[in-house]
This record gives structure tokens, C-alpha cells and sequence, in this order.
């Protein structure tokens, strides 16, 4: 993020770049004879390209909060030697991570030298693409005028992927600057039709651990359908739908242009798949091991989890945790009652298959297949007991 006084002295060059557009603006619809030539040269300088706007997105990291990408405006006013990226940023999470699941962590808009910004990614090995956009010379000042009052807003906004994240900000802010003029989009994917956010994350994580971990915690909102376009939450999707889209007939944007070339990224040799297989194998080769230290861990690791979904669900203020299906499954009870599971443990079982049933079958994807895979797990180790007497029958 950039230094408090390197905020201050952008916000002064951008303010002093929207004055002048607006004197040349002026000054292209004064009469010749009123023109002399000390303004008639700044206002030869007023063309299509006096301010150059494009979206910029960066290829997908490591982390979890960077798995989708990231997308922002850049805007180039090269008269006066501007060259920034207006993009949401929040506080460090790997820093953060207690304010980050309780909802207050803060986010802000910033304007970054476009080389500086570009060293970020380049230092983590990301792809950085560019794609111009074909905007008239009065969107592209209003556009830049909009940025700065998100700016201006401060940098102790809550942070709201869901309302506030990168892609769907862009989306905002294009429609704040074009006012009245509508963006012209061609037939919406079938995805963003008939997905919601939260297949939409599915579909486009390329990193199976940090697809689980977002599928863990995110519930409620993403699981509701939304028009096409206030789902655009995903860089890659929004800039496949401005590529068909059209303002004041013109393409919205033109070809990409390559800053960065993207590094491979290295996947983990052991997806969560294997890890809640074997959990599986592990709790039915429980049935004739009878392992105590099996049952415990099993009951820890769900407490575990039922711990972190009780608070996500209750107390949490993060976006998207206002709820979430695998309270269901996970949640303190059983640990609190476990020394009289032989009443409740064949009975809650039943409960956990069928949801198991309701999840697999569900119109829309609610959990993934990892988290059935665990229930599963914790179900044999609750009817261990009744599946141990009916094996010594056979």
C-alpha cells in the first residue's frame, strides 16, 4: 500500500490533471479567434488519448485471498507524467487474520504508480494483462473524478468481497462515471446466468487447498442468485464480459496486452481430496482396529471445526458467514455430549446422512466434496458401536 504523504501528493497531481481536462474541455468549444496561442497548444493536446483508461488483471497467487486474481483501473494522463492504478486494497490478511474472520478488517481505495504496482507482481511471480478501454473523452474524465472520490473515502471502509471486491468494484465505479450511458452487453455465460458466487469461486480457484479453505468459510449471501451482472466477482469473468460489450457502440475494450508473463504455479502433490479419503479409510478400518485415539481425533478435528462455524455464523461480521450449511454437521454438541452419544449418536447419524443426501443432490453446489467426506468420517466413528456388532454377527 502506498505511504500517507505519497497519498496526499497523488491525490494533489490528480486533482491538478482534472482541473486541466476540464480547462481544454473548455477550451474546444471556444470560438477560434478567442483561442490565443498560449491556450491554443493545451488544447491540441486535448485528444482521445489525453487520458488513456484500461483494466488491468493480475493471474490468480498462492494465498487465499488472491486466488480468483485481481483487477483494477489504470489511467495515464501522459501530458502531465500521471500514470496510476486505482485498486482496492486491504490491510495485510496473513497479518491479520483474527480481524480478517471477525469481520474487521479494513479496506480502502488507492491510487499506485503503475510501475510500482506493476514490481508487486512481478515480485510474486503473478501475469499482469492489460486491455485499453474504448471510453469518449468525457467518461474517461468522469471516470478518474469518480476514482478520486473513492479515494477520498478513506481507507478504513469494512472489507466486503462480496460488495466491494475488486471485479464487482469496477463495475460500479465504470457505471458511476458513464451516468446515463448504458453498457450494451452481449448474452450474459451461462454461468453467470444459472451460478451462484459461490460455484462461481469453484469454477475459477485453481488451488485446491485455498478452493477448500474459501468453500469453508464462505455461506449465505453467495448462496443466492443475483442478476448476471452484480455477479461479476471474478476477474477472468468480467473481463470475458466487457469483451463483448459495447458504450455508445464501440467495443468496451480492445486487444490484451501482455506486462507480465505468468510464472506456473506449483499445486500442493496432496489435494484435500486424498487428505478426507484416507479420513474415510481411516474410520472404517476403525471398526476392527478400535482405536480410542481414532475417536478422539476424529471428535477434535470436528470440534475444531464446529468451533470456527458457531463463530463464523454468530459473531462474525465478515461478509457471507451470516450463514453457513455445515453448521449443520459441524458444531460443539457433540463434543459437549459425547458421554452420552449411546442416546443421541445413532439418531444424530441419520441427521448427518441425510444431509450428506441433501448436499450431494442439491440444484446448487453448497459445500464441496471434501466436507461430505469428512461427515461421512464422523458418522462412522458415531455408529462405530452399532456397525462393530452387526460385523461380529456376520
Amino acid at each position: 500500500m502506498m505511504r500517507p504523504y505519497r497519498q496526499i501528493e497523488t491525490l494533489v497531481l490528480l486533482f491538478l490533471c482534472l482541473v486541466s481536462c476540464q480547462l481544454q474541455a473548455q477550451n474546444v468549444f471556444m470560438p477560434a479567434s478567442c483561442v490565443s496561442k498560449e491556450t491554443a497548444e493545451p488544447a491540441d493536446r486535448l485528444s482521445d488519448d489525453f487520458v488513456r483508461t484500461s483494466l488491468m488483471i493480475a493471474a490468480h497467487g498462492d494465498v487465499l485471498y488472491s486466488i480468483l486474481g485481481h483487477i483494477c483501473f489504470r489511467l495515464q494522463c501522459p501530458a502531465y507524467g500521471l500514470d496510476y492504478c486505482f485498486s482496492y486494497e486491504s490491510e495485510n490478511v496473513a497479518h491479520r487474520v483474527g480481524r480478517f474472520l471477525t469481520g474487521d478488517l479494513k479496506m480502502g481505495m488507492f491510487a499506485i504508480p503503475t510501475e510500482e504496482y506493476l514490481q508487486m507482481y512481478a515480485d510474486e511471480k503473478r501475469g499482469v494483462w492489460e486491455y485499453p478501454m474504448n471510453l469518449p473523452p468525457k467518461v474517461k474524465q468522469s471516470l478518474w473524478r469518480v476514482l478520486d472520490e473513492h479515494i477520498m473515502e478513506g481507507t478504513s471502509l469494512p472489507y466486503d468481497y462480496i460488495h466491494r471486491g475488486c471485479a464487482i468494484a469496477c463495475v460500479h465505479i465504470l457505471h458511476e462515471a458513464l451516468d446515463t450511458i448504458p453498457i450494451i452487453y452481449a448474452p450474459f455465460s451461462e454461468d453467470l446466468k444459472h451460478c451462484t458466487m459461490r460455484e462461481l469461486f469453484y469454477n475459477n480457484s485453481p488451488h485446491s487447498w485455498n478452493l477448500f479453505f474459501c468453500m469453508t468459510l464462505v455461506g449465505g449471501e453467495v448462496d443466492k442468485q443475483f442478476p448476471p451482472e452484480e455477479k461479476l466477482i471474478v476477474p477472468a469473468d468480467l473481463v470475458r464480459t466487457w469483451q463483448t460489450a459495447k458504450v455508445e457502440g464501440e467495443p468496451l475494450l480492445a486487444e490484451q496486452i501482455e506486462l507480465l508473463s505468468a510464472t506456473p504455479r506449483k499445486e500442493c502433490p496432496v489435494s484435500p481430496v486424498w487428505v478426507f479419503a484416507f479420513l474415510l479409510l481411516l474410520a472404517v478400518g476403525n471398526l476392527w482396529i478400535t482405536s480410542q485415539w481414532v475417536d478422539y481425533g476424529m471428535l477434535t478435528l470436528q470440534t475444531l471445526m464446529g468451533l470456527l462455524m458457531t463463530y463464523l455464523v454468530l459473531f462474525s461480521s465478515l461478509p457471507g458467514t451470516e450463514w453457513n450449511w455445515l453448521i449443520i454437521p459441524f458444531n460443539p454438541f457433540p463434543a459437549l455430549f459425547w458421554h452420552w452419544r449411546k442416546y443421541w449418536a445413532l439418531g444424530w447419524s441419520v441427521v448427518l446422512g441425510v444431509w450428506c443426501v441433501v448436499m450431494f443432490f442439491a440444484p446448487h453446489r453448497l459445500v464441496c466434496c471434501e466436507h461430505i467426506l469428512w461427515v461421512l468420517s464422523f458418522i462412522l466413528i458415531l455408529i462405530k458401536p452399532k456397525l462393530q456388532q452387526w460385523i461380529v454377527r456376520k
